[in-house]
């Protein structure tokens, strides 16, 4: 990446919107000690914290309105991030952290026991252009700590810092790389647990469906001969957790009838950022693996082990997302076996990496990390009790 690429300035809309945080925190702090909050009057993940209130309110804003180009203003690739982490807080405690798979900086342990026989995959979310982000490295440091002491030494974690729309990588490079990222955990000898949030459960899917119709994943990719395909056979993918899923990129969000999205994390035009991703291509033609609300079961997902029974499926969404409508007419299609699916009361998009981390930044929270007090917190006991349950 040339360094021309990193150099930006904000959009006019995240400019305005920069320029109204202070009446956004005002405003907030206002409604907190008086009315409530819309956060506070459907969440009680923000009860008793106005910090809380105050920090997602300005973020939400700021998310709405940042375009793919505000996206190089974060910090990337995420290889520095974990370098400022580690042997700090709880990261000094995880073996392996920041350590490259198999000597790829774009592909990095959060943590490794030496007798773990399980690992996530972890693609995070971002529209496919924004990078990893801090909260999301400190909420799977999270999950890893929110299981019992015997469960966490059989759990490794690896993130893939797959490559960007920002920066002129579109599809099927994300597919690519996660391919590619899976089969080498695969050929370690782990069990490969894929979790994603937001665009990763979208980059999940694709792999998920990749290695269980190897004949169709052939048939379509290996048309994007700019990429060195490797269509042997892959080791099914048995697990899946799916976090806030963006299961229709190219279509605009929309209002869920009868419920206030207020402060919801996406804008409805986020669909801008799901044409970026198949940038010029047959949205019919790439559909069977972006457009996962176009598929049915039976063709489409009978084969992956996740959805027919020989795996399971730990599937949460937000009661307040603007994707709860895509979301919902998902889950009833492939839902079928050992498909766990939560909707977190008063959720908004991504809850985990937006709010329930924030108390987890600090020095303090990273103690109470550690401790494992998060795992009461919705999505982070979710996912530890579906983890308990796979690990042996």
């Amino acid at each position: 990446m040339k360094i021309t690429d990193r150099i930006t300035y904000p959009s006019p809309r995240l400019a305005f919107s920069a320029i109204k945080v202070p009446w956004t925190v005002t405003k907030t702090v206002g409604e907190y000690y008086t009315t409530g909050t819309i956060y506070t009057k459907t969440d009680p993940e923000f009860e008793n914290s106005v910090v809380k209130n105050v920090t997602v309110a300005v973020l939400a804003s700021l998310a709405v309105a940042a375009s793919v180009s505000d996206a190089k203003l974060m910090p990337y690739p995420m290889y520095s991030m974990f370098k400022s982490q580690k042997g700090k807080g709880a990261a000094k405690d995880m073996p392996g952290f920041g350590e490259t798979v198999d000597g790829d900086k774009e592909f990095l342990w959060v943590v490794k026991p030496s007798k773990a026989k399980y690992a996530i995959l972890y693609l995070h979310g971002g529209g496919y252009s924004f990078p990893l982000a801090p909260a999301q490295l400190i909420g799977m440091m999270g999950v890893w700590w929110a299981l019992s002491p015997d469960k966490r030494e059989n759990l490794a974690i690896a993130v893939l810092d797959y490559h960007l729309t920002t920066y002129r990588h579109y599809y099927p490079t994300q597919i690519f790389e996660t391919i590619e990222a899976y089969r080498k955990l695969t050929a370690q000898g782990y069990e490969v647990i894929l979790l994603g949030d937001s665009c990763g459960t979208n980059l999940a899917l694709a792999a998920a469906r990749f290695a269980a119709y190897p004949e169709e994943a052939k048939n379509h990719f290996s048309e994007y001969t700019q990429f060195n395909w490797d269509f042997l056979p892959l080791q099914p993918v048995k697990y899946l957790i799916l976090l806030a899923p963006w299961i229709l990129p190219t279509c605009a969000a929309k209002p869920y009838p009868g419920v206030n999205h207020k402060g919801e994390f996406v804008a409805l035009s986020i669909n801008e950022k799901g044409w970026d991703y198949i940038k010029n291509l047959d949205r019919a033609k790439v559909t069977p693996f972006v457009e996962f609300n176009s598929t049915n079961y039976k063709d489409h997902w009978a084969e992956v082990p996740a959805f027919n029974g020989n795996g399971s499926v730990l599937y949460i969404y937000g009661e307040r997302e603007y994707f709860r409508e895509s979301q919902e007419s998902f889950a009833k299609e492939v839902g079928h076996n050992n498909f766990t699916s939560l909707m977190q009361p008063g959720g908004i998009h991504d809850c985990l990496f937006v709010a329930e981390v924030l108390d987890l930044k600090s020095s303090k929270g990273q103690r109470r990390m550690i401790a494992g007090e998060h795992r009461k917190k919705y999505n982070f006991g979710a996912i530890a009790d579906y983890l308990e349950d796979i690990l042996p």
